[in-house]
């Protein structure tokens, strides 16, 4: 199977105020540590959806930018025009889908999501914290269709949790931390969360 990665990263950070994705962290900014991530631990391209913003990140082959120019419309239509784009561009069989904003996800976490779809025949593996499935995520082709047609303000997990019956789960305890807000931040910055680290 080749698998394409699509990281969402078109969100303007109205919460905490400043672009999410330059936050420094391990030793690199918030976004390009889950894009080198995504390259270490995928072999497909990696496909960034930038919006609000656009980003310097560390040139490789791999690695594809695409703008949404309607990211004001919601995290699903960056999430279609990501996986539009990768379908026009390359070959894929499966597609991993990430967020920019969740600084627990590791390479481990990822090839663990890999290594499940390749030893199971269900369309779909999700991660699974605070008791229901989430992204990071893999959906074959079987579930492109279903994909493109998710309403431009929500996200994957609408699809997944309609769909429970097609996925199965990778355990992933510290899925639910993402900076939204100034006091993630502040926890992020002060390591209150490094114990989680997945």
């Amino acid at each position: 199977m080749k698998t394409g990665t699509i990281i969402l990263s078109a969100g303007n950070s109205s919460r905490l105020g400043k672009p999410k994705q330059l936050i420094p962290y391990n030793g690199t900014t918030l976004l390009q540590n889950i894009v080198d991530i995504a390259l270490e631990a995928t072999k497909g391209p990696v496909l960034l959806v930038e919006g609000a913003g656009t980003y310097h990140l560390k040139p490789h082959p791999r690695l594809i930018k695409v703008v949404n120019y309607n990211w004001e419309r919601g995290m699903g239509s960056s999430l279609k025009l990501g996986l539009n784009t990768l379908i026009n561009q390359e070959k894929i069989t499966n597609v991993l889908v990430l967020l920019s904003d969740q600084p627990m996800v590791s390479k481990t976490l990822i090839q663990s999501l890999i290594l499940k779809k390749s030893e199971n025949h269900q369309p779909i593996v999700a991660s699974f914290y605070q008791n229901m499935p989430g992204v990071p995520a893999i959906f074959d082709q079987s579930v492109f269709q279903k994909l493109r047609s998710i309403p431009d303000k929500v996200g994957a997990k609408k699809l997944l949790l309609s769909h429970t019956e097609q996925l199965s789960l990778v355990r992933f305890d510290a899925g639910n931390i993402d900076i939204d807000s100034p006091e993630d931040l502040r926890a992020l910055i002060n390591s209150d969360w490094k114990h989680f680290k997945g």
